[in-house]
Formats: structure tokens, C-alpha cells, sequence
């Protein structure tokens, strides 16, 4: 198991996303009298981005329907089962807070000792005179997470992608930096639009082009793999991201996707300001598919 203690590895995957419809990344309500009902989210300089936390929801979402298919098929890897629970879910998450009300392997007052779902029963096995092992207590979490949650995190449980805000990168190509766009609310008995509810929302144009940056962290090649079979939906334009996308805003392509690696080897060279060496993405992708099969 690749740990948390120590600098293992290091992968930044870095790529253009191009809008092929228009992006609504929605920010609060503006106050201006000439504002937009649902602006687009900007930086202080007034430049539209696609925010982190938006980008890795949509790829984490993906991710995740990926492994509940994987986990249904019966597909391992290797033999370890690949998985992801419902994190929105206090009874369906890999590991919940605290047992009893939230966990079936809970038998009364000695539960602690065989609970391997609950957060405060490992805290309560791994201490001891008041002192947590946090190295023991966090292999043991780590262990009883789902694939997802090992990777993108949970509440107790810190990711190791990161996702950076996705800056403009072609405003000056750009006849304009957002449009404004009419909307109405439909009245869903009559089918029509409903008398007295009209707003606006504002758009990033087609043809827009934003800087993707991923760090990814401590991740063993499959787990590398994975993520990249992930973005390839993206690739291959068929993941939308932001608002209204199933009115037809929010479709994109990721182009031009590139990954270095930093091994451990590498770190004081890196450190020195040396460039890192690029890698083969699809060389992850093909570890992690080869190391499929079906078990029992």
C-alpha cells in the first residue's frame, strides 16, 4: 500500500479543455441593476474559471460509475476487489463516524474489537494509554475504503488528486468573454412556458479554452490507470461540465492530455528545478486493464 507518511510519487497531468457549447459555471446572484440573474463565476480581474472543486465532482461522479459497474461484473484487480460506496449516504459509506445506529457488524459492547466499518472503533483499537498509532489507525482506514474514497477522499480520509481551477487561457480569441442568455420556468402540467417567471444566465462562449492541472499523489500505477480511463470520457467530449447540461450547454473535449512523474528517485532533482519526465498515459491505462478479471 502506497502510505501517506512519506514522498513516494508525484503525477501532474496537464491538458486544454475546450468548450463545444457554451459553459455555465454559476456564481451568487449579482446585485448590480444591470446584472445577470445567474452569472458566471470570475476571478477579481473579471476573467470566467472552472472552479477545482467543480471539475474533480464531475470526474470523482464518472469515476465512481465506473466501479460500481466494475463491482458489479465481479471484476478485481489483482484480485482486490474495486469498488466505490455512496459518500452522500451515512449508512452506505465504506467507513461510517460512529457504529450501532450505522453499522451491521456492531454485536453489543464489545463491538470495537470486531467492527471493521467505523471510524471510532479503529481509533479505539489503535490507542493506547490515550495515544493514537495514527500510522496503524490510518493503514486500517485506508484498508476498509472503497477505491474512490482512497482516491479522491472522504470525510476522514484526505484525497491525493488535487485539482486546480481551470484559468482562461484564449480570452484575447474571443469576440467576448460571456454571454447573456434568456431562460424561462416551463409549467410542467401544461408543457409550456409558465407566465411570469423569466430570468437570464450568463455563459462562457463556445470555442472558450481552459488550463487543466491535476496533481495526483502516492498513487500506484492500476490507481493511475484508473483515473486516466476516467478522463478519457472527456476526451472523448462526453462529459459535460457546469449547469443546464441537459439543455446542451457544458459539452467539452480535453486535448492534448500530458502526464510527468516525479519518483522518489527524482525529488531532490525536481527540488533543483529540473523538469520531471514525461510518462505514457495510456502504458497506466493498459496496467490497470490487464490487471482485471473476473472473481469469485
Amino acid at each position: 500500500m502506497v502510505g501517506f507518511h512519506r514522498f513516494d510519487n508525484r503525477f501532474i497531468v496537464t491538458a486544454t479543455l475546450e468548450m463545444k457549447t457554451p459553459l455555465s459555471i454559476g456564481s451568487r446572484p449579482s446585485f448590480l441593476p444591470t446584472g445577470s440573474d445567474l452569472p458566471v463565476i470570475k476571478t477579481p480581474e473579471g476573467m470566467p474559471f472552472i472552479p477545482g472543486s467543480s471539475l474533480k465532482g464531475v470526474v470523482r461522479a464518472h469515476t465512481e460509475r465506473l466501479l460500481r459497474t466494475l463491482d458489479a461484473l465481479q471484476q478485481k484487480w489483482q484480485g482486490k476487489r474495486v469498488w466505490a460506496c455512496d459518500p452522500l449516504s451515512e449508512r452506505e459509506r465504506c467507513v461510517v463516524a460512529t457504529c450501532c445506529t450505522n453499522c451491521e457488524d456492531c454485536r453489543g459492547s464489545n463491538c470495537c474489537d470486531t467492527c471493521r466499518r467505523c471510524k471510532a472503533c479503529m481509533v479505539k483499537r489503535h490507542q493506547r494509554n490515550g495515544v493514537l498509532d495514527d500510522a496503524k489507525f490510518t493503514e486500517e482506514l485506508f484498508f476498509h475504503s472503497c477505491t474512490a474514497c482512497r482516491l479522491f477522499g472522504s470525510p476522514w480520509l484526505a484525497s491525493r488528486v488535487y485539482f486546480q481551477d481551470a484559468m482562461l487561457i484564449n480570452g484575447d480569441d474571443l469576440l467576448r468573454l460571456t454571454e447573456v442568455r434568456d431562460g424561462v420556468g416551463i409549467d410542467r402540467d401544461l408543457g409550456s412556458a409558465k407566465r411570469g417567471i423569466k430570468f437570464d444566465f450568463e455563459v462562457v462562449p463556445t470555442k472558450a479554452k481552459f488550463g487543466i492541472r491535476i496533481i495526483a499523489e502516492n498513487m500506484e500505477d492500476w490507481e493511475m490507470g484508473l483515473f486516466l480511463l476516467s478522463l478519457r470520457a472527456m476526451e472523448e467530449g462526453e462529459l459535460p461540465l457546469g449547469g443546464k447540461t441537459t439543455r446542451g450547454l457544458g459539452w467539452c473535449q480535453l486535448q492534448g492530455l500530458k502526464v510527468e512523474r516525479i519518483t522518489s528517485a527524482d525529488l531532490l532533482s525536481y527540488l533543483q528545478g529540473n523538469s520531471p519526465s514525461e510518462a505514457d498515459p495510456q502504458n497506466f491505462v493498459r496496467v490497470f486493464l490487464q490487471g482485471l478479471s473476473q472473481g469469485g
